[in-house]
Order: structure tokens, then sequence, then C-alpha cells
């Protein structure tokens, strides 16, 4: 058998935009893709959670209000708690509207996909800096992804085609190497307590790498599942993608989920088949690193044809 052979990733650091733009990015995802289309040096600020390497030494532009450390459990009461203040706002982040104003951007990269997870365009569109404009990326498909690419660089006078051709490139490599085998039932877990299903752009990248995702569908946003629902469905592996945790704190959460008897019982738990994930940087947010992704589960559910993932990047828990 041959391996699956996919194309190698490369920013678009040829990209040059015709002037020089000012780039704030409130959210990691904008960051992600700034950087992809060759913009890192026009981003004059970022968020407190982006973790491309275009944002180190960036001013921070953003907090949040749950602090930090905290069990999964008590994650999901106090995101709850907060958002029933009448003061939340409609997010949990607070924007530092004072630097952003002194940093003067032209353009202001923000999400309206999930109030939990970054900064929203609500927030922080009545006080823009004079100006600047807001561009709200919504990418909830790979689709929406081709189309929050072109946006950005239509504002930024980018070229984003080379980009987008090179990825769908990957996918169709993808597609084709696990086209007519035997396709795994995958359950995908955003949050572990409670759980949540993978939503979104999730079942469609477990789909592509030649899987059947369970319990929920493309588009559809992440829900909270019972685990009742879940012994149901029987997946034959499970994949562990916990909203902005690295591997090894995804790791963490493997240890704690050993302890339920729920979770003991699935087959896929007996047989060894449950893997930990960085979840921040493949499944958190649609970005580029999405395609990765992809290829990441492909070498999960099809170790036979298809690259093992990196070390870094998956692993049995």
């Amino acid at each position: 058998m041959t391996d699956c052979c996919f194309m190698t990733f490369e920013i678009a650091s040829n990209l040059q935009p015709l002037f020089d733009m000012r780039i704030a990015s409130l959210i990691p995802s904008g960051t992600d893709i700034a950087a992809a289309l060759g913009l890192q040096s026009q981003l004059v600020g970022v968020s407190h959670e982006c973790d491309h390497a275009a944002a180190r030494g960036l001013p921070i532009l953003t907090g949040s209000v749950i602090p930090s450390g905290l069990e999964p459990a008590e994650i999901d009461r106090r995101v709850a708690e907060a958002l029933r203040q009448p003061d939340a706002n409609g997010s949990l982040y607070r924007t530092d509207r004072a630097l952003l104003k002194e940093l003067a951007p032209d353009v202001v990269l923000t999400q309206e996909i999930c109030d939990v997870c970054a900064v929203n365009a609500a927030s922080v569109a009545c006080d823009l800096p004079a100006g600047a404009r807001l561009l709200t990326l919504g990418a909830t498909s790979l689709d929406g992804l081709w189309a929050d690419l072109r946006a950005v660089a239509a504002a930024t006078n980018a070229d984003a085609e080379k980009l987008i051709a090179s990825l769908k490139a990957r996918l169709e490599a993808v597609r084709c190497a696990v086209a007519g085998r035997a396709r795994p039932r995958v359950l995908t877990l955003e949050w572990t307590d409670p759980p949540f299903l993978g939503g979104h752009w999730i079942p469609e990248i477990i789909e592509t790498a030649g899987g059947v995702h369970l319990l929920s569908a493309g588009g559809e946003p992440s829900r909270r599942a019972a685990w009742d629902e879940v012994i149901v469905a029987d997946p034959d592996v499970i994949l562990l993608l916990p909203c902005g945790y690295s591997l090894d704190a995804t790791m963490e959460t493997a240890r704690a989920l050993r302890q339920r008897a729920e979770f003991r019982e699935l087959r896929a738990v007996r047989e060894g088949r449950v893997w930990a994930t960085d979840a921040t940087h493949l499944f958190s947010r649609c970005t580029p690193a999405s395609i990765r992704a992809m290829e990441v589960v492909a070498g999960i559910l099809h170790p036979a044809i298809c690259p093992a993932p990196a070390a870094g990047e998956a692993r049995l828990a």
C-alpha cells in the first residue's frame, strides 16, 4: 500500500499587500489567518490567547474574566455564571479599548461564532478607534474558512487564492486516499465535564478524514451530551479535543475521564482507542491549521495508509 501523499503546508509569506495595513487581532483565528496570508508584519496587537509565533512580543489587547487553572466542571460553572451577570455584555472577555485606540489599527479582527471562546464582535463594535474597520470572522465549515481567508485578504490587499488552492489540494489528497475504505465511527468531545460533542467544522473534518461522526452533524453548534446517548452510540474511536487545551492538558482530562464508570464502559475505552489531541492548535478554531487537523485524524483512523500524527499533535490516552 502507498502512503497518503500530503502536501506540505507553507505559509504564504511571499504574498505582499499593496500597502501596509495595521491589523489588530482580538482572536487567535484572526492572527493565524493573518500570518497564513503573509501579513505578520502588519499585526500591531493581539489577544491574550493568540499563540501563533507572529503574536510574540506584540501588545495584548484582551483578557478573560475566568481564572486559569480550573478544572473543566468549574470552568463550565463559572462561564454560565459570568454570562448571567448584567455587565457581561455577551462576552467573557475584556478589551483594552485605550490601548486599541492608541495602536490605531486600520482593521480589527473579531468573531461571531462563540461567546465563550473569544471576544465577540458585539462587545467591540460600538467603540472602535476612528477609521478602523471591524472584520468579523464566522467560519463554521471549511467553505466558511475559504470565505474568511478571502475576506481578510480583501480587507488588507493580500491574495488568498494560492493558499486556498494548496489547502484544497491537501483535502482532496486525503479524500482520495481514504475513499472506499471502512469508516470508523467517531465520537469527538469538545469538553469533558460536562461532555460536549464536537460541532461546526469538526464533523466535516472527521468525515473528510474517512470517519463517521457520531451524534452531531457538520455546521451544528457543539452541544451538551448525556452519557446514556454516548453509550448507545458505541463509538469505535474517541477523540478528545477540549476547546483551548494543549496535548498535555488533554491527557490530564483523559485521566479524569477514566474515573467515570460511564466512560470506562465504552468499547473504545476498553479496547484502547481513545486519542488525546493538541486541541487548541488543531481543532479549537477554523483556520488553515484545520486542514492539518484533518490529516491528523486520517492518520489516526487509517494508519495503514496515512502518516501517523506527530508526537506533539495526538497520542493514545
